[in-house]
This record gives structure tokens, sequence and C-alpha cells, in this order.
């Protein structure tokens, strides 16, 4: 590992720990966003760090490691490639072992103080209520991050208005959905804001023109507080279901295209319906069209698709197929779907649901599997359910869930 990937880490440990204790500016809010957004992996550690029973518990037991293998074992979450060579330097191995020391110390003692709301700038004036002791959390898990870097914990605030940036004010509902509501006539810009759901959330929001999107599990959402009059512009990383508001351009009178910016290409629709899933852990991104049209942009080729197709692009290729529909969208009507799926998307699929870990056994078979299941399912069930054809079996320990052959 050279100095350079050395000095990275101690710079994305220092962001996060900035990010524990709400001192982030705004420069610093968008190189970590930009972090978090390269894969699903940094997003996924990101929310390891970020879970407070967790991270007391990795304090507790911090003695009881080497902290060799300790420090080899996170670089290697940050950096998952491969790294020839076990040489480090003892300044190099202590100037990156301390900030990342740092990184958990610090975390745990900002959230043992229960840090209060740090205070906003003018145009972001949060006023959530944090619930009160005993209150069971919201099903529904999602962070939301303001134009300033204030972070919500959505499950952990009452309903209600949460938050006013510019003319535009944030409530919070009681069914998982998070509405942005114009309260004046106004071209003032208010900023962008982030929505993340962690492994095992999900969330909804309506943006203030009037769109509805819904958040699957793992996934992020950036998106203006307010619509200007040009083009409305949103980032996804992961999945999200789209019921798209028709709108006007008041200058033009044209309607005013919505785009999504996702995995390297843009997906344009005027007033219409569509899913987008694109993990990386999947190799590939699948735009399905529920109602109305898209236009999907890929390295500078277009292709237009109708209700019930889908557009699947991995790597260097692009296909359109028809589309199952319900299949497509099971997961915001709260089901599993599954026709001839593959075992590995399958275990993608349940991996990011139940906040687990998927290993494989050497000399597990090909599969497909077909069958439906509600979302709410205990996670053992599920897998009983596919061992059914006698094909795999599964054993579970410490959140990771192993595939092995069935039993000949």
């Amino acid at each position: 590992m050279n100095e350079q990937h050395i000095e990275k880490i101690s710079h994305i440990a220092s962001l996060i720990v900035g990010d524990m204790q709400d001192k982030l500016t705004t420069d610093e809010r968008q190189e970590l966003n930009s972090w978090l957004q390269e894969n699903g992996d940094n997003y996924l550690l990101y929310e390891e760090l970020m879970d407070q029973e967790k991270l007391g518990n990795d304090l507790n037991e911090l003695h009881k490691y080497d902290p060799n293998l300790a420090y080899e074992k996170l670089t290697q979450k940050i950096f998952p490639q491969k790294i020839t060579g076990k040489r480090v330097y003892f300044k190099i191995w202590w100037y990156t072992a301390a900030a990342l020391l740092l990184l958990v110390a610090g975390g745990i003692a900002y959230f043992a103080l229960n840090k209060p709301v740090k205070t906003s700038i003018p145009q972001s004036v949060i006023v959530a209520q944090k619930k009160t002791p005993g209150t069971p959390p919201d099903t529904r898990k999602a962070v939301l991050i303001l134009a300033n870097g204030s972070t919500i914990p959505l499950s952990e605030i009452n309903d209600g208005n949460i938050a006013q940036q510019g003319h535009v004010t944030i409530h919070k509902k009681q069914n998982g959905l998070l509405e942005y509501r114009s309260t004046a006539e106004a071209n003032s810009i208010a900023g962008t804001n982030v929505l993340r759901t962690p492994r095992g959330g999900e969330y909804q929001v309506l943006l203030e023109d009037g769109t509805r999107i819904w958040l699957n599990s793992a996934s992020s959402l950036q998106f203006p507080v307010h619509f200007n009059s040009g083009d409305r512009r949103v980032v996804l990383t992961g999945e999200a279901y789209f019921e798209v508001a028709k709108a006007v351009n008041p200058q033009t009178n044209h309607k005013k295209t919505f785009i999504v910016s996702v995995d390297n290409m843009e997906v344009q629709a005027i007033g219409t319906a569509f899913n987008i899933s694109a993990y990386r852990e999947d190799n590939r991104t699948q735009t399905t069209v529920v109602e109305g049209l898209v236009k999907v942009n890929r390295n500078n080729q277009s292709n237009m698709l109708q209700p019930g197709k889908k557009l699947i692009t991995s790597d260097s290729t692009v296909t359109i197929e028809d589309a199952d529909i319900k299949q497509e969208t099971a997961w915001k009507n709260g089901e599993f779907v599954f026709h001839n799926t593959s075992l590995k998307m399958v275990m993608n699929e349940l991996a990011r649901w139940y906040d687990m870990d998927v290993a494989y056994a050497p000399g597990v078979p090909s599969l497909h599997f077909s069958g439906e299941v509600q979302r709410e399912s205990d996670i053992n069930k599920v897998l009983q359910m596919l061992e059914y054809t006698g094909g795999v079996r599964f054993t579970i320990s410490k959140r990771i869930i192993t595939v092995h052959p069935g039993k000949k």
C-alpha cells in the first residue's frame, strides 16, 4: 500500500469523523457524498460506522484484536482491491492507524454524548423533535442530509415539520413519506438534499414539483430542494421507483423534462412511471417503464422505451426486453417476486433487505428460482422456501448466510 492510499484512507476517516460531529463544510460534505456514491461498498461501510450500537460493540471488543490484523481488515474494506506486499513502515502505519482509531473513538464519544443538532445556516432551519425515550423507532429507515450538511435520522424523530429550507418546508408523515412543500412562489435556490436508506430500510419522498419517489434499501437519492425553470435533475445510487409529475416551464410554456443520473447514464422522462435498479453487486443497471415513455442516454447512444419494456446495461452491452412489471416493482409493494431469477440475484436482494452478507461454499450449482413471499417474512422462512428445490441449503452464522450444495 503506497503513501497515496494511506493519505486517502486517513482523509476519508477524518471526513466521517467530521460527519459524526456535524462539523463538515459544504465542500467536505460534497467530497464525502462523492466517495459514498463511488460504489455500494463505500456506502455500506459508512452505514456500519454510523451505527451507534454496532460501533459501541466494536469499541468494547477492540482490545481483543491484533492491531495489524484490524488495520488490514479495515483498509481492505475501504480499498477492496488486492494489496501486494505486507511491509508497511512504522511511520506510515501509525499515521493511518491513528486516523482510523480517531474515527472509532470520535464516533463513540459523540454518540455517547447524545449530540445536539447543530445550529443551521440561515436557509436551513431544523425544527425536528426527537422521539421520547421508549418510543419504538419507525420500521421505515432513512437519513436526510440537508443542503448545509445537517443530518436528520428520520426513524428517530417525530412526525410533522422537520426543517425549513428557503421557501420549502420538509414534512415527515406517519407512513414513511417525506414531503417537500413550497410555501411561497419563489425562484430562490435552497440547495440540494440527499436521502439515504440503509440495508433493510426504505422510504418515500414527495418532491416540491409533485414527483413521488420510492427509495429501496441501501440506496441514495440526491435532489434539489426547489426545481428552477430548467430541467429537473436527480442523482440515484441503488434502486428507486419514480412517479413523475408533469411540469411546465412558465417562461417557455414547454414541458420540463425529468432526468435521473445513474451509473454513467441518464434516464429522461416526461410525466411517467418507471423503476431503476443499479446496485453495484448486481453488475448491471436496469430501467423498467410502467407508464409513459422514457429515453435512456448512455455512451452517446439513445434508446426510447415504451411501457412494459426494460433496458439492461452491463459493461458495454445494452439489451431491451419485455418486462415483468410485477416482479420489477414488487419491492415497492412489500414483496419478493422471483420469476426464473438466478441464485445470485436472489441472494443479493435478500442480503440488502435483511442486512446480511452472503458466502458460497464450493460446488453450489447454477440455479434459478420462481416464487413470491412478503418482505416482512422472517429470513429463515424465505431460505426454507428456496431449499425446497433441493438444489441448495443454507446456514446462518454472525449475520452471514452461507449457500451450500443441496444434499444428494
